[in-house]
């Protein structure tokens, strides 16, 4: 397997120039797997639940919380969950914090999630590509408890929303380490050494990315093809003729 330095980083100068370096690594790793990770910060790769206070074993906080969301939430979704791990994927999409890290297989998604945010446009972003293999997959048929996991692994999640579908969404897994006694940031995870890229995104060019992604379908509309997504869609709009 090809490696590289972890990370390896790679500074763009344009949204041709970031498709350009994106097809390399994919026609590069076309037998394996990439998946793409936006981030408007430069900060480690951890969850929502563990980001603020990762030396917090928060098992018992998520078990009470993902009950509180199958209670509520059936009255909002009429659905159904098979187990833990679907709840966690569902729930995660529409913002409830867990121990999933968001990943998705489409290189233009990654892009757009690292543009996006205005309070982060005067600063550089990122895009982290993670190369996978078939070892870090996770089998949820045989380990269906979320809360028992001994490594972090690579989920492909069951399509259960039409989020997870616009967004080509995966997954990582964390698992609090017990020898560390925290939540291992992903790039710092021994078993993913080597298995990173960090894209630098500069900020002088998000808004013209911001525009070529418009032109080429992700938006805000597309990527939440809800009502929420229209009206952040409508805002950006009018807000670039002001």
């Amino acid at each position: 397997m090809k490696t590289t330095e972890n990370p390896y980083e790679i500074n763009i100068t344009s949204f041709y120039h970031y498709i350009d370096k994106a097809d390399t690594l994919i026609e590069n790793y076309k037998r394996d797997l990439l998946l793409f990770r936006g981030q408007s910060e430069n900060k480690p790769l951890l969850p929502a639940i563990a980001r603020k206070k990762p030396k917090i074993d928060t098992e018992s906080i998520e078990k009470e919380m993902l009950t509180e969301f199958e209670r509520r939430s059936q009255v909002l979704t009429e659905k159904r969950f098979n187990n833990d791990w679907e709840t966690i994927v569902y729930a995660q999409h529409f913002g409830l914090k867990t121990r999933l890290l968001d990943w998705t297989s489409n290189p233009l998604v990654a892009l757009w999630f690292t543009c996006i945010d205005e309070r982060f446009m005067n600063q550089n972003s990122y895009v982290y590509v993670l190369l996978t293999s078939k070892s870090l997959f996770l089998d949820t048929n045989k380990e269906n408890n979320p809360f028992d996991l001994e490594e972090t692994k690579v989920i492909k999640p069951t399509i259960n929303n039409a989020r997870l579908v616009a967004q080509s969404g995966w997954f990582t897994a964390h698992q609090y380490s017990t020898k560390d006694k925290q939540f291992v940031s992903l790039e710092k995870n021994e078993e993913y050494n080597g298995r990173f890229w960090k894209i630098v995104i500069p900020h002088q060019e998000k808004k013209e990315i911001i525009k070529k992604l418009n032109l080429f379908g992700v938006s805000y509309q597309t990527m939440y093809p809800d009502v929420t997504g229209l009206c952040k869609q409508i805002n950006l709009e009018f807000q670039q003729r002001t």
